[in-house]
């Protein structure tokens, strides 16, 4: 098992990621998760323990989960980036 990660699978991280960027300083719980990304529990659970090994979540102590600082920096830079990706309409 390697360490790096592939860009179809970094895609896939700051697919689910991107929606915790509205308000850096919120946490979620394991349902708000589950609602906001519209999964199962079980797929919820699966999917913060890929993020939490990626480093784009952390655990709080109260046991509520937020975007990392290196997972907002990653999501602002998607974003730039699929916005001058766009054709522009002239």
């Amino acid at each position: 098992m390697t360490d790096s990660i592939d860009v179809s699978s970094l895609e896939n991280y700051i697919y689910f990621i991107k929606d915790l960027d509205t308000s850096p300083n919120k946490s979620f719980t394991e349902e708000e998760l589950s609602k906001l990304w519209n999964l199962d529990p079980y797929r919820t659970k699966t999917m913060i323990r890929k993020l939490r090994k990626a480093g784009f979540i952390r655990r709080t102590r109260s046991g509520r989960y937020k975007i990392t600082f290196a997972g907002l920096i990653l999501v602002h830079i998607y974003k730039r980036a699929k916005k001058e990706q766009r054709p522009s309409s002239r």
